[in-house]
């Protein structure tokens, strides 16, 4: 059944076409899209509790100057790395129980940080 899931994902993914890489899987099992350095991704809980997971997956990375802009719908997320590198992770109410969560690391994008971080978030989430 995950084959299939993964399978769909990337058919829905591959018309994008263009400078879009789509990747699917971890071995978690998370499922997200890398499309033009940006990893994005839907998490099962509410906007409210993605914002405080992704705080303390920031805070425990040691990234600095965490700032949040958010409200109900949608918020943005920004830290900095130890190498200046810019942190921006942008949060959207789907429903009350879904979120999506767009993940950038610098100006084209770091993939391997982006999972990193996005990992950490999970982790957050399943505490």
């Amino acid at each position: 059944m995950k084959t299939i899931k993964r399978f769909l994902a990337i058919l829905v993914l591959v018309p994008l076409g263009g400078c879009a890489i789509a990747a699917v899987g971890a071995a978690a099992g998370a499922t997200y899209a890398w499309i033009n350095g940006e990893l994005k991704s839907t998490l099962n809980a509410p906007l409210p509790q993605v914002v405080t997971a992704t705080k303390a997956a920031l805070t425990d990375l040691e990234l600095v100057g965490i700032e949040t802009r958010t409200d109900k719908l949608q918020g943005k997320i920004t830290a900095q790395m130890a190498d200046g590198a810019r942190v921006v992770i942008q949060v959207k109410a789907i429903d009350f129980k879904v979120t999506e969560i767009r993940i950038r690391v610098g100006r084209i994008g770091d993939k391997a940080v982006s999972e990193q971080i996005y990992r950490h978030i999970k982790r957050q989430l399943g505490k």
